[in-house]
């Protein structure tokens, strides 16, 4: 019998990005929503391949989205994005130039980077 390889998740989560999360769920009282990741491209620096992420929240899946339950949050992409994302963290950065949700994604290289983010 052929076991059935076991995907890494869509993304994991900092506890720190958690714990965020969790705290905007709360305050929009979206505790059943799904949080929607998109990808765009360009407009970013080489860190992120060039390709911006936007963060929002859905209150149901659409037809064709990848849907995974991931530490208790409900996360969705489309399935484009979602093989761009596999094995990507979400954190949560506090600093003087951002504040916000931060995607650090291991599917781009960032040896071109020079924005000093890391």
């Amino acid at each position: 019998m052929l076991e059935m390889q076991q995907l890494q998740p869509l993304v994991r989560f900092t506890p720190l990005a958690k714990e965020k999360l969790g705290e905007v769920l709360e305050s929009e009282k979206a505790g059943g929503s799904y949080l929607r990741i998109e990808v765009y491209q360009g407009g970013g620096c080489a860190c992120s391949g060039g390709y911006r992420y936007a963060l929002s929240l859905e209150e149901k899946p659409g037809t064709t989205d990848i849907v995974e339950d991931i530490d208790g949050f409900r996360v969705l992409a489309g399935k484009a994005e979602s093989e761009m994302l596999r094995g990507s963290e979400i954190d949560f950065v506090e600093s003087l130039q951002r504040t916000g949700f931060k995607i650090v994604n291991p599917n781009v290289h960032a040896e071109a980077c020079g924005c000093g983010g890391h």
